[in-house]
């Protein structure tokens, strides 16, 4: 007898758990199974995501040969994108809700939850979650599933990651701005032709850089365009590995339009543009005003310009943010290139 107890212990284990999913769990559809299968191995499939709130704002998230783009009209962030991704993916049901409690969750979410609609490469609709709230713990998020074979299941279910702890619903949001990529310069392999630096307010240190690969660089004077002999070629190169990756900050500057069109109506600071075989990027920057109650270092005078952020536009499009820290990088002077004689 003492022997068959681990046995019957086992068994009367999975006689409760079976209790527990068929009396605590009302799921509607033809199968448990597909009302519960959230996750999707093969995210390489997918080919659009569209995301909706309850307070109407879409985002459409779709792919094609070159990457993912924001509502057909911007490149989409692609650190976003692949948090989506891996959440398809990676995502498991931490525990069902009780069924008593399952009308009180319902109803929160009918006020406050994303719909998640997931296509196939072709645009055959895969699944939709319904992605509600984070449990009181912050561990866990509520998600109503909807498939093709199951219906839309009226059980929601807590929901979680492998490898994270936390809240899910936030990585589903609507805000376009969020979604655009901030990438500007992308030159991982240097292949880029021509750099021109153009310091309005001090043009005689402004210069121009054509770049044939290699140590085939030249350096001129710009914007009279003449030639300089003497300048350190070891410098220039590392000057020209900033436009390696460089991007904004986001596009949520919170000025008003017509604040935006003042800035971009005045002179820039500094005007940067790359050219490659294919195309032309014109970066402005502009110097932003100081947040209030922002001090110098002595932590008594007022900062009279944000020391840690400007404006940006790249090729005169939206207005964005863009950190000092990243693009002071570019604020190199033609002097700094140039050989001094030996004493």
């Amino acid at each position: 007898m003492k022997k068959l107890l681990p046995l019957l212990i086992l068994v009367a284990i999975a006689i409760a758990l079976a209790y527990y999913f068929t009396t605590s769990v009302n799921v509607k559809g033809t199968s448990v199974e597909s009302q519960t299968s959230f996750a999707i191995s093969d995210t390489a499939s997918i080919g659009k995501i569209f995301i909706a709130d309850r307070a109407g704002n879409t985002a459409t998230l779709s792919r094609d040969g070159s990457g993912w783009f924001v509502n057909g009209k911007y490149p989409a962030r692609e650190d976003a994108v692949a948090t989506l991704l891996k959440t398809f993916k990676n995502v498991y049901i931490q525990r069902p809700v009780p069924k008593d409690a399952q009308e009180q969750v319902n109803r929160v979410m009918a006020g406050a939850s994303n719909k998640v609609e997931i296509y196939d490469r072709k645009e055959k609709w895969i699944k939709t979650w319904y992605v509600g709230h984070a449990t009181m713990d912050k561990k866990g998020t509520y998600m109503l599933l909807e498939s093709p074979n199951g219906g839309r299941s009226t059980a929601p279910f807590i929901m979680d990651l492998r490898g994270f702890i936390g809240m899910l619903n936030t990585r589903f949001f609507t805000n376009e701005n969020e979604w655009r990529s901030v990438g500007i310069l992308r030159y991982p392999d240097m292949n880029l032709q021509e750099i021109e630096v153009f310091y309005p307010n001090d043009p005689s240190s402004s210069f121009k850089i054509d770049y044939n690969g290699g140590n085939d660089i030249s350096l001129f004077q710009f914007p009279e365009n003449e030639a300089v002999q003497n300048f350190d070629t070891a410098i220039v190169k590392d000057y020209m590995l900033n436009f390696k990756l460089a991007s904004f900050e986001n596009y949520k500057t919170g000025l008003s339009e017509a604040a935006e069109d003042s800035i971009a109506n005045s002179t820039p600071f500094q005007i940067i543009k790359v050219k490659d075989a294919n195309q032309e990027r014109e970066i402005k920057l502009w110097v932003k005003a100081p947040r209030e109650g922002k001090y110098e270092a002595d932590d008594v005078t007022p900062e009279i310009v944000d020391r840690e952020r400007v404006y940006a536009t790249c090729n005169d499009g939206e207005m964005a943010l863009a950190q000092r820290y990243v693009w002071n990088k570019f604020s190199a002077p033609i002097q700094v290139f140039i050989k001094k004689p030996n004493v």
